[in-house]
């Protein structure tokens, strides 16, 4: 995806300010756009290297995300931390752009080693919006990988953690043991959310006039959420729900038509929306925990809509699209005509 020569307002995940960066010396990765007006996007500045030129030096208030997992690269493009477990992330964002879903993923420029960690280069897709506006759904019933829960030690800080939420969850047996496992409490955190009522739960946005908002966590009911996603898109123009709706539909139409996305799970995953004055645009992000599971199923493939129980890897990601598809049109529908002084949005969709 070409990255505009308008100011970039955030990163990938992350509300920011002024315009596109300065660059300094390091080892470079380029990516040219197709266009002559268009930035030449180059991973040019090494993982936490001093921006010099305070006119092109950002802050970034991420939506989600460690702290510190992301950093300029260069002109339209991040650098991204990877996970521990090593290139899972670098991999995957890699064969999306190679697959019918590429124009629904950031581009990957490139992955390096630096100050021994791994980093991995990909587009900044703030760039194409001006004061941009961001949203970030996580998506599927499940969050939490497989290996991650197969442990049944019972854990003391789990069910502390637990008790601080819901102090009447624990059974009768928990309280005695003041411990429960991994895989009891992972599913105790889905089913306090939307995630598991729904197959997807907001984690934060950001809209003008407003500083980033975290606080969904508890939302689990289809109303609340609704309400919740009207905030985001208040500020918008009909055709720019329309815009959303449109292209939340055909993302799921290349969803359930890939190959890629049946042999894989997608836990941990989100939808990044954006929109400004005039356009609207959504992105697949957040792939470090997109495992291949031809090996693991009969047939090679998960339905991403069947309950999940451990064993049969299943992520319920088409369950909370179809649930976001529907919530989004009743939000259009509910809509009034437009104004006719208000902008109509157009929908990017670049590559």
């Amino acid at each position: 995806m070409a990255c505009s020569s308008e100011p970039a307002t955030s990163s990938a995940l992350a509300a920011a300010s002024s315009s596109n960066l300065a660059t300094a010396s390091s080892s470079t990765l380029a990516a040219t756009s197709s266009s002559e007006d268009d930035v030449t996007r180059k991973l040019s500045i090494n993982p936490g290297d001093t921006v010099i030129s305070n006119q092109h030096k950002r802050d970034f208030v991420q939506l989600g995300g460690h702290p510190g997992c992301f950093h300029i690269a260069g002109p339209g493009c991040l650098w991204k931390q990877q996970a521990k477990e090593g290139e899972v992330e670098a991999k995957v964002l890699k064969e999306l752009n190679e697959s019918s879903l590429h124009s629904y993923v950031p581009d990957f420029m490139g992955a390096k080693e630096h100050d021994g960690k791994k980093w991995i280069g990909m587009e900044d897709l703030m760039c194409h919006f001006k004061d941009g506006c961001g949203m970030d759904i996580k998506m599927g019933t499940r969050t939490f990988k497989e290996s991650e829960v197969q442990n049944q030690k019972l854990r003391n800080d789990l069910y502390e953690k637990m008790v601080k939420l819901d102090p009447k969850e624990p059974t009768t047996q928990e309280n005695a043991d003041k411990a429960i496992t991994k895989l009891r409490y992972m599913t105790f955190r889905e089913r306090e959310s939307s995630s598991q009522t729904l197959g997807f739960r907001l984690e934060a946005m950001k809209v003008w006039g407003s500083e980033t908002n975290k606080d969904f966590k508890t939302l689990k009911h289809k109303d609340q959420v609704k309400n919740a996603l009207k905030i985001y898109f208040n500020p918008l123009s009909k055709s720019g729900v329309e815009g959303f709706l449109r292209e939340l539909e055909n993302l799921y139409q290349l969803q359930t038509e890939s190959t890629f996305f049946k042999e894989h799970e997608f836990v941990g995953t989100s939808l990044l929306f954006i929109y400004d004055h005039e356009r609207v645009g959504i992105w697949m992000i957040d792939f470090g925990k997109t495992t291949p599971i031809r090996d693991f199923v009969e047939g090679g493939q998960i339905t991403h809509t069947k309950p999940w129980k451990l064993g049969n890897y299943e992520d319920g990601y088409y369950f909370g699209m179809e649930s976001l598809i529907t919530i989004v049109k009743e939000i259009f529908e509910e809509r009034g005509d437009d104004d006719e002084k208000i902008h109509q949005h157009t929908t990017l969709r670049v590559n």
